[in-house]
C-alpha cells in the first residue's frame, strides 16, 4: 500500500536528529570515528568509509539474527547518514 514506509522511515529520521543531538551530526561524528579508527589501524579511513564499515557490521548482525528489527532500521539510518555524507564531500569538492 502506498505510504507503507512512511511511519517506520519518519521514526528513523526522528531517531537520527535525536542521536545528532546527543552526539554530534553525523559529519561530525563519522569524521572522529574516522580519526580513532585511522590512529588505530594505521591508515588514513574517510568518514564514508566509516559509515560503510557500519553498515557492513549491522549487516553481519542481519544474517545472525534476521528478527532483531533493531539492526534493520540501523542498517536504514547508516544508509541515510552514507548518503547525506556523500552530499557533503560532493560540496566540498565543488567548492575547492
Amino acid at each position: 500500500p502506498i505510504g507503507m514506509y512512511l511511519e517506520k522511515a519518519q521514526q528513523i529520521a526522528d531517531l537520527l536528529d535525536q542521536k545528532g543531538a546527543d552526539y554530534a551530526t553525523p559529519d561530525k561524528f563519522f569524521t572522529q570515528l574516522a580519526n580513532a579508527w585511522s590512529g588505530l589501524l594505521g591508515i588514513e579511513l574517510t568518514p564514508s568509509q566509516c559509515c560503510s564499515m557500519m553498515i557492513v557490521f549491522k549487516a553481519c548482525r542481519m544474517v545472525a539474527n534476521p528478527k532483531h528489527a533493531d539492526s534493520a532500521d540501523d542498517l536504514v539510518g547508516y544508509s541515510l547518514i552514507l548518503t547525506e555524507l556523500a552530499k557533503l564531500q560532493r560540496e566540498h569538492e565543488q567548492a575547492d
